[in-house]
């Protein structure tokens, strides 16, 4: 507070002496030269320090924010770098990972394809054996129907052309050639 008071006084004092109006003589002159020199040695004295002191402070303090911004740009470009070179990475696995299921896709079509291809050639087979088998049958079926025919136009033919005399002859020699 001393030193708000005191330095009030000093820059007031030269208002005090220059006050006096009048005429411009020599010592007059030289007193105002004087004190202005004074005012202004002690305005040096006593903030020529503190001003000093604020300047070189303000020096380290642009200094610190200088340094430290070349180490916040260097750490941020360090960082651009990891930051790429991760998105290289994931961009390389992103490629991997749709090369693999592309190859997945890939198999998984070839097996159904082959499954497919297997089951026709199954369902072939099982066709062609129905129809073997119904045609196994039909022949069969034919034949016995064939045989029922033959047989019954057999009898009816043995029917007409057989009397009683012929066949008691033809019962007596099948009798004789069962018992041999």
């Amino acid at each position: 507070m001393k030193r708000i008071i005191l330095s009030f006084l000093i820059l007031t004092f030269p208002l005090y002496a220059f006050a006096a109006g009048g005429e411009l003589d020599w010592k007059t002159f030289g007193y105002r030269v004087a004190m202005f020199v004074v005012f202004v040695a002690l305005l040096y004295f006593l903030t020529a320090k503190k001003v000093k002191d604020m300047l070189i402070q303000r020096t380290k303090d642009i200094e610190a924010a200088l340094a430290e911004a070349e180490l916040a740009k260097e750490e941020a470009a360090k960082q651009v770098k990891e930051y790429e070179a991760k998105m290289q990475k994931l961009q390389q696995e992103l490629e991997a990972m749709k090369e693999n299921a592309r190859k997945t896709a890939e198999a998984e079509r070839d097996g159904m394809i082959a499954n497919a291809k297997k089951n026709v050639e199954q369902m072939k087979q099982f066709a062609q054996n129905m129809i073997n088998a119904e045609k196994e049958r039909a022949i069969q079926e034919l034949h016995r129907e064939a045989v029922e025919l033959a047989a019954g136009e057999a009898e009816k033919k043995l029917i007409k052309e057989i009397s009683g005399d012929k066949a008691a002859k033809i019962l007596d020699e099948y009798v004789k050639r069962i018992g041999e």
